[in-house]
C-alpha cells in the first residue's frame, strides 16, 4: 500500500520513552521553529521524534537539515552515513543546504556509497505478464488447484489467473481490495471503500473484512470495522478460522473469532504508527506484526501481548508492506526504503531477535512498487507492479503517468 513515510536510522531504540510526548505535538513544535528558523529547537525536536519513528527517513532527512542550517555539517554527514551503512540512500532535493552538504569533500564517499546502493540487486523472474487496465493491484493469494488470485484496489475486483493467463473476475468488492486469503470455499478479503477505490468519497468511508464463495463469487459474509476510522491493511486467516486484520490509520490489530460477528480490538501499543503486514505463526502461537515507521513485532496470539523485535545489527526493518514467514525466517516487500528491495530477516529461534537481514532483489527495472505476495512452496511470488506511484489518494491518474502491465514476479527461497 501506498504508506505516509518512509524510514531509516534504525540505531534509536524501539521502545519509547516512559513519558514521551504525543508525536503530532514534538512535530509541530518542529515545524513551528523551522518557521520562525529557529533550526536549533527544530533540530531538537526533530531528534525527539526520530525515537518515536525510528525508521521514518522524513525525519532523518530533516534532521540531516537542521545540522546543516546550524553549522553542525560534521554531524550532518554522519547521519547521511548512518543511511548509507544501512544499504539504502537519503533523498535530497536541491537546495542551498542540501548543495554545500554535496560539496563537502567529507561526504564524497558517502555519496559514492549511495549511488552503489541504489543499483539493482538479484535477477528477475517474471511468472506471468497481463496488460494493464487500471488494476492497481495489491492482493495475492493461492487457491484451491493452484488458482492465483489478485485483488484489485482501484476497481474492488478479486479476478483469478486462468491457464492462458488472462484475468476472470471471481468476485467484487464495494471497495478496494487490499489483501486476500483464500481458504477452503471461502475467499477473504480486507476491503476499503477509500484511498485510491474508484468511487472513494461517495459513500461514507468504511473498512471491512469480507467473505465469497470460491465458486460463485457470492459475498458470503461482511464484517466492518465499528471502533473509529480504520483502513484494512493486511490479514491473515488461521486453520481453525480465526482472523486478524491490521489498521494501518488507527494502529492497532483487529481479531475476528471463528464465526465472530465482530472485529475486536485485539493488540494496541503506543509504538504502533503505521501497521502493514502480517505474518501468522500458528505453530507458535504469534504474529508477526511490520510497522512502516517503528519496525518489527510479535504479538502472543493468546494474550495480545506485544514485543518489539530486538535488531542488534541495526539492520533496517522499517518500510515493510508485505509480510512473510519463510521456515523461521520472515519475508519482507520493503517498498517504503529508497531503493525498494524484497529481504530476507533471520530471526532467532524464539522470534524476539533479528539477527540477520539479506537483500534478495532490489530496484529492478521491472517494478513500479512492489507490494504483496504469497509463498508457493520454496519460492516467493509477488506484485511487481502495483503501479501506486500512477494514482492519486482519489483513485485518479496522475497526469503523464505511465501504467506498467500486471506483472507476477518471483524469488526462489532455497
Amino acid at each position: 500500500m501506498k504508506k505516509i513515510a518512509r524510514a531509516v536510522l534504525a540505531a534509536v531504540t524501539l521502545a519509547a520513552p516512559a513519558m514521551a510526548r504525543p508525536y503530532n505535538d514534538i512535530m509541530q513544535e518542529a515545524q513551528a521553529a523551522f518557521a520562525s528558523d529557529d533550526f536549533a529547537t527544530a533540530g531538537a525536536r526533530l531528534d525527539e521524534a526520530q525515537v518515536l519513528r525510528p525508521y521514518s527517513l522524513y525525519l532523518t532527512r530533516n534532521r540531516v537539515l537542521a545540522r546543516i542550517l546550524t553549522g553542525r555539517m560534521d554531524e550532518a554527514i554522519t547521519l547521511a552515513k548512518d543511511v548509507a551503512d544501512r544499504g539504502l540512500v537519503l533523498e535530497t532535493p536541491p537546495s542551498e543546504a542540501f548543495d554545500r552538504m554535496r560539496a563537502d569533500p567529507a561526504f564524497a564517499a558517502i555519496e559514492h556509497q549511495m549511488t552503489e546502493n541504489a543499483k539493482p540487486v538479484g535477477n528477475a523472474n517474471t511468472v506471468f505478464e497481463i496488460a494493464e487496465d487500471g488494476l492497481l493491484p495489491e492482493a495475492i493469494t493461492i487457491g484451491s488447484r493452484g488458482k492465483t488470485l489478485i485483488g484489485s484496489v482501484h476497481t474492488g475486483a478479486v479476478m483469478a489467473i486462468d491457464d492462458n493467463h488472462m484475468l476472470r473476475t471471481v468476485a467484487t468488492a464495494q471497495g478496494g481490495v487490499f489483501d486476500l486469503e483464500a481458504r477452503g470455499k471461502l475467499i477473504w478479503a480486507a476491503v476499503n471503500n477509500q484511498l485510491a477505490y474508484e468511487n472513494a468519497g461517495k459513500d461514507p468511508a468504511f473498512a471491512s473484512v469480507m467473505a465469497f464463495n470460491r465458486k460463485s463469487g457470492a459475498s458470503v459474509r461482511e464484517i466492518r470495522v465499528t471502533q473509529s476510522d480504520a483502513l484494512l491493511g493486511d490479514l491473515e486467516v488461521g486453520r481453525k478460522g480465526v482472523i486478524f486484520a491490521s489498521d494501518s490509520l488507527t494502529p492497532r490489530i483487529l481479531r475476528l473469532a471463528p464465526a465472530g460477528e465482530t472485529l475486536e480490538v485485539f493488540a494496541q501499543d503506543a509504538r504502533f504508527a503505521n501497521l502493514q503486514g502480517l505474518a501468522l505463526d500458528e505453530k507458535n502461537h504469534r504474529l508477526f506484526v511490520a510497522d512502516y515507521l517503528t519496525g518489527l513485532f510479535v504479538v502472543d496470539v493468546k494474550s495480545g501481548a506485544v514485543t518489539a523485535i530486538a535488531n542488534p545489527t541495526s539492520a533496517h526493518l522499517g518500510g515493510i508492506d508485505g509480510l512473510y514467514l519463510y521456515r523461521g525466517d520472515l519475508i519482507g516487500v520493503q517498498n517504503g526504503t529508497s531503493p525498494q528491495r524484497i529481504v530476507r530477516i533471520d530471526l532467532s529461534e524464539d522470534g524476539a531477535i533479528a539477527m540477520g537481514l539479506t537483500v534478495l532483489q532490489q530496484a529492478l527495472d521491472e517494478w513500479n512498487e512492489p507490494t504483496h505476495g504469497v509463498i508457493a512452496g520454496t519460492a516467493f511470488h509477488y506484485i511487481a507492479t502495483s503501479n501506486w506511484p500512477a494514482y492519486d489518494d482519489e483513485g485518479r491518474l496522475r497526469e503523464d503517468a505511465a501504467l506498467h502491465p500486471l506483472r507476477v514476479m518471483s524469488i526462489k527461497l532455497q
